[in-house]
């Protein structure tokens, strides 16, 4: 095992003797056809996309190539997130990140593996200063895995300006060129939403679906919306390219009103504290229902994108009397291809034979203000602007449940959850936490802190909460050898880790009483160690795997295996 300090990592090198930013091509960091997974602002569950997934023909352990000059800033391998990741800095004010990583190269894997045993921990995070760990233009840094929060193998690319670290578009820095593409933007579903409380759109106070057809130039077509009122408009909306069967975000879009842009975005830029406003966008309760994502082209409370750019109207369109109205949609991708949605609106005085849904829920809520709420044994807090727009809930807490709000609504900040226990039989308290029963019957842990009868949480999730108990230890299993098996020609083992409610917070192991690195995937639930880590010796070797869930519930594995 090589853990000796890298000195040459250490000394100067005379690529950042120069202080000015200069122009900077950036090279493709995998050396094959880019085909992306995903691009830079896609709407995802929780947030906008930060760069982009680029295909790696499902393999894992193609080289990663350093796209121009730099120096290692910062490495972390984390169970979650981007897995392990590495961040290189560049001369132009420019930093460059890997994530998904299945492992790093040379004698920055050296690195890092120093680092997992000088810690003693799978999980770790290094900052580096210029010149330590300098790398040129074509050096293989690392090889694309699937780790961390990754759906599949690719890599997870990104350009971040270095002194902010706003997220920049690649395709902005030459990337584009090497993306073929001249397929238009996709409509899925088009809705009309009636806003204002007397607000009507064909004859329906609630959003509705519109049919439209397709002109010969591709241009999307409504039928005339027939409407009074304050109403304006969704779309749920993907872009392909070709070779490429993925379903992608929309690079800009933009919305007029008899010729008038209303309300746009252009996925450039943006910063990291802006992304969770993507729930702001979206008709945040129907995607909870139904998964779709359905953009909302109108502002009815202002909220935090850069992006995002309108006029007076904020997208919204007043159908008066006698008025008559065009509404355009423009959605474009990267590579210019554009297609276009018209939408004829005429005012009408009908009333709506579908009223609207009345809003349900015995407490209303002015998003600006704060709140308490008292009930039984359990009180909520809310902070100010913890949500997007004003709201309804109702509260009951009965037979020790919690039920608050429906779990349709998107929160930008955390609400506070208490349990005054003081009369209950609480027969295990080291072991009790409050948790959530998800719609479909899962239990959800929630890290719970305890002051006397206490128990508290914070959570993101109206929903129902109530005290749950986890005193069943994780469970550990050999899936690579049985007990006493000679292993002279394999390269690591394996077992299985599993959890049933908290879930695992640590992992260790141990070979003939060292300290060994455990590689966890959370995905497969499998822990892996690889013996050219050194610790192994010839003839027996006693292993120990010890994990802990996060109600310390502990279970301790033990076996062995010989070696020549």
């Amino acid at each position: 095992m090589r853990l000796k300090l890298l000195l040459s990592l250490l000394l100067g090198s005379s690529f950042y003797a120069a202080t000015a930013q200069e122009a900077l091509e950036l090279a493709n960091p995998l050396q094959i056809p880019i085909h992306l997974s995903g691009n830079f602002g896609e709407l995802r569950g929780t947030h906008f996309h930060a760069g982009l997934d680029i295909k790696t023909q499902q393999r894992i352990g193609l080289p990663v190539y350093a796209p121009a000059d730099g120096y290692v800033s910062r490495l972390k391998v984390s169970t979650w997130g981007y897995g392990k990741a590495l961040y290189i800095d560049h001369a132009n004010g420019q930093t460059t990140v890997y994530g998904h990583l299945n492992e790093y190269a040379g004698d920055i894997a050296d690195l890092v593996l120093q680092r997992h045993y000088a810690e003693k921990s799978f999980e770790i995070e290094m900052f580096f200063k210029r010149n330590q760990v300098p790398v040129k233009k074509g050096q293989i840094i690392a090889y694309t895995g699937n780790t961390g929060g990754s759906g599949g193998p690719h890599l997870h690319y990104e350009v971040r300006d270095t002194k902010s670290q706003n997220i920049i578009n690649p395709l902005k820095e030459g990337y584009d060129k090497l993306v073929t593409d001249n397929i238009p933007p996709t409509v899925n579903n088009l809705f009309v939403y009636p806003i204002s409380e007397q607000a009507v759109a064909n004859s329906s106070g609630d959003p509705l679906l519109l049919d439209y057809t397709t002109e010969a130039d591709g241009t999307l077509v409504a039928p005339t919306v027939k409407a009074k009122g304050k109403i304006g408009f969704g779309i749920d909306i993907i872009d392909k390219a070709n070779f490429n069967a993925n379903k992608n975000g929309v690079y800009s879009l933009e919305t007029y009103i008899n010729g008038q842009r209303t309300f746009s975005y252009r996925f450039d830029t943006f910063s990291f504290s802006e992304s969770g406003t993507v729930n702001a966008l979206i008709d945040y309760q129907r995607y909870v229902k139904t998964r779709t994502k359905v953009q909302k082209l109108f502002i009815e409370r202002p909220y935090k994108l850069s992006v995002l750019k309108y006029n007076q109207t904020k997208g919204i369109i007043d159908v008066q009397p006698g008025e008559s109205y065009t509404y355009k949609i423009v959605l474009c991708d990267f590579h210019g291809n554009q297609r276009t949605v018209v939408i004829p609106i005429e005012y009408s005085p009908m009333s709506a034979s579908l009223p609207r849904t009345p809003e349900q829920g015995e407490f209303k809520i002015n998003a600006d203000r704060d709140y308490i709420f008292e009930r039984g044994f359990a009180s909520i807090s809310i902070p100010a602007s913890t949500f997007y727009h004003d709201l309804a809930i109702d509260i009951s807490a009965d037979n020790q449940v919690l039920k608050v709000g429906e779990p349709v609504v998107a929160f930008k900040k955390k609400m506070t959850v208490s349990f005054d226990t003081t009369d209950m039989i609480i027969e295990n308290p080291a072991k009790t936490f409050i948790g959530r029963i998800d719609d479909k019957g899962r239990k959800d842990f929630y890290k719970t802190y305890k002051k006397g009868s206490k128990y508290t949480i914070y959570t993101k999730s109206f929903g129902e909460y109530q005290l749950m108990v986890d005193d069943t230890a994780p469970r550990i299993y050999n899936e690579s050898f049985p007990e006493g098996k000679w292993l002279s020609n394999e390269k690591q083992i394996s077992f299985m880790v599993s959890d049933d409610l908290s879930g695992i917070a640590t992992i260790e192991g141990s070979i003939n009483g060292k300290w060994i690195l455990l590689d966890y995937d959370h995905k497969t639930k499998k822990i892996i160690h690889q013996f050219s880590d050194g610790v192994v010796v010839s003839g027996k070797n006693e292993v120990e795997i010890r994990v802990t869930d996060r109600m310390d519930n502990v279970a301790v594995f033990t076996t062995h295996f010989f070696r020549k």
